[in-house]
């Protein structure tokens, strides 16, 4: 087989293998997680909701309100 057969050969199975899908199963939210989440998400909606405490100590809380806040507002839905 010449080099530029080889080659073609090469580069078809690298854009083959970049078009197969990951099957990656996500780890379950905790449930300070989810309720952080739904804080941020509400306020994104327009009522402020946050519990400071869980929001200063709780790093899976404060993930979640970032992300719920992130997910669930109105300008990002729009796009």
């Amino acid at each position: 087989m010449n080099k530029t057969k080889l080659f073609l050969l090469l580069l078809s199975g690298i854009f083959l293998t970049a078009c197969t899908s990951s099957s990656v199963a996500l780890a379950p939210k905790s449930p300070m997680y989810q309720l952080g989440e739904t804080d941020g998400c509400t306020t994104a909606q327009g009522t402020y909701t946050k519990n400071s405490e869980n929001f200063r100590n709780n790093t899976e809380y404060s993930e979640g309100w970032f992300a719920g806040r992130k997910n669930c507002n109105p300008i990002n839905e729009a796009k």
